[in-house]
């Protein structure tokens, strides 16, 4: 900006301040009635610190930022989870042993004992039966119960990996500075693979 655009801008605020205090003329001044001066207006009208507030809002400012409300946060939707991670035996004894991210839910724990809100009822080496409240769970190795927050638990089923027939082997890739030894051993692997 010019000096004659500012001197115009600080003209017109100029204007705009005597304007307002003329406007006001008829109430009492706070000095006047004895009253303490309000924060914005103890600077005399032609003053630089009467436009103090028009510094703090510069419309014109590049880094001005818009004033936001801050909106409510939401919540994320909890899920617990808890997973069948095998079954240990102990000479007679037999533990499941369970993964979760809530601590209350991971450990191990035998027939008759306890994980959380789940009261283990049986243990056999491929499954676990589970009891939560009046309903009853049956997890085998790798099978977890979710439940989002405040709903029930479900147990969802224990993936099944596809088995691979030899002809879906894939080709051994022999690389180019392998060494001869290298290259029969890979050779090698490679018949293993397609017999």
């Amino acid at each position: 900006m010019n000096r004659v655009t500012l001197y115009a801008l600080w003209a017109a605020l100029t204007l705009v301040a005597q304007a307002a205090e003329r406007r006001r003329g008829s109430e009492a001044t706070p000095a006047a009635t004895g009253a303490p001066a309000a924060a914005g207006t103890s600077a005399p009208a032609g003053s630089l610190e009467a436009f103090a507030l028009v510094t703090e809002r510069n419309i014109f400012n590049p880094n001005r930022t818009a004033r936001t409300r801050a909106a409510p946060e939401e919540k994320p939707v909890r899920t617990e989870e808890v997973a069948l991670v095998g079954v240990v035996g102990f000479g007679a004894a037999t533990a499941a042993v369970f993964h979760s991210t809530d601590p209350r839910l991971k450990g191990e724990a035998a027939a008759g004992g306890s994980l959380g809100d789940f009261t283990i009822v049986a243990v056999s080496p491929s499954a676990v039966e589970l009891r939560a409240g009046e309903r009853t769970f049956t997890l085998a190795v790798a099978q977890r119960l979710t439940r989002v927050e405040g709903g029930d638990w479900t147990a969802s089923a224990a993936p099944v990996p596809e088995p691979r027939s030899r002809a879906e082997a894939a080709p051994v890739e022999i690389p180019a500075n392998a060494s001869e030894v290298l290259k029969r051993l890979m050779k090698q692997r490679e018949k293993q693979l397609k017999e």
